[in-house]
């Protein structure tokens, strides 16, 4: 589970099972060692998931050691969440770091932050763009790389934003339910590393999300202040806010207040599933006839069959009762002034 650093890093022996502290040698800190310099603000500890998006066929121990170099904060020490994720975020918390880095993507993201909340940690998350999407890091960093931001963390400020919860399960990016989270099933086993069967099981769940899109199995109830609308729909993504807005001409929620945004799909067939595709193209899926976009502050889902859901990438079940809410400042995370 634990990384050692420099002159540990590529030991062969190393016992990824230890959970004692591995101290920080003092020339990681780069420019920060040198004399005349100001101590650092933060002290960071660092998670790796060498199984998430582009550490997947990278060179992790060059990744690590280029992280390492990069940042300009006091780093505590580094943990690997591949062997044991729950010993990984114990000890991130247990280590004195207020400020956790995060390299993976938006689910390693997530279920970190789950982790730490549960643990009732409130040290500030900084998302690294090495996933596959990359959409929070993208949110709060823009365009800056994982090395740009662990270098200019000293002048981020702490800054809370809000999640959304499924049945207890905290989400930061986005939700999908029914049919879409089958499709991303599909995908993810299409991931370097993944299953040996890899073609075989993204056919089969393939087959799956086919038989979900056209049958509106779901029924929704959404809440948005005294008013609430019911309606069935095969399928739905669910974000906070605005995480939605841009993509695929759907526009910004007009509620200042936090909001959860839906846009839920209700195909009768294959003319219906290329139709979406022609028009998501041409118009966006905001201007689709086969599209409903909501906004409300609590949703309720309810289904004769288990509900597959998949949150910021991860897959998972709801059974056949599903509750979504805003919680509001859920995750506390390290952003650039504006």
């Amino acid at each position: 589970m634990r990384l050692r650093l420099l002159r540990d890093l590529t030991h062969p022996c190393v016992d990824h099972r230890r959970t004692d502290r591995l101290p920080i040698k003092a020339d990681m800190t780069g420019p920060l060692a040198g004399p005349g310099t100001h101590a650092p603000r933060h002290k960071v500890a660092l998670i790796v998931n060498t199984r998430s998006g582009s550490l997947v066929d990278a060179d992790s121990e060059a990744a690590i050691r280029s992280l390492v170099e990069a940042c300009r904060s006091q780093l505590i020490d580094v943990f690997e969440v591949a062997d044991d994720f729950e010993a990984a975020c114990i000890a991130a918390h247990e280590c004195g770091a207020d400020a956790i880095a995060i390299a993976g993507g938006d689910g390693t993201a997530r279920s970190v932050m789950q982790m730490l909340t549960k643990r009732g940690c409130r040290a500030a998350l900084v998302p690294l763009p090495l996933g596959t999407a990359n959409i929070l890091p993208h949110r709060l960093y823009g365009d800056r790389d994982a090395e740009t931001i662990l270098s200019e963390l000293e002048t981020y400020r702490a800054d809370d934003i809000d999640a959304g919860l499924v049945n207890g399960e905290y989400f930061i990016v986005a939700a999908a339910v029914g049919f879409p989270a089958v499709m991303g099933r599909a995908r993810e086993a299409m991931r370097p590393g993944g299953r040996r069967d890899a073609l075989w099981t993204t056919w089969r769940r393939m087959r799956v999300a086919f038989k979900h899109m056209f049958i509106p199995r779901i029924r929704f109830k959404m809440r948005s202040g005294r008013t609430v609308t019911r309606f069935r729909a095969s399928g739905a993504f669910f974000a906070v806010n605005d995480s939605l807005s841009g993509f695929a001409g759907i526009d910004p929620p007009g509620a200042r207040t936090p909001v959860l945004q839906c846009i839920a799909f209700r195909l009768r067939g294959m003319w219906d599933f290329f139709g979406l595709g022609i028009e998501a193209l041409v118009r966006g899926l905001g201007h689709s006839r086969r599209t409903r976009i909501l906004e409300g502050e609590r949703v309720v889902m309810t289904s004769r069959r288990a509900l597959p859901v998949m949150l910021d990438g991860e897959p998972g079940f709801a059974h056949h009762h599903a509750r979504i809410r805003v919680v509001p400042e859920a995750v506390r995370v390290l952003r650039p002034p504006e």
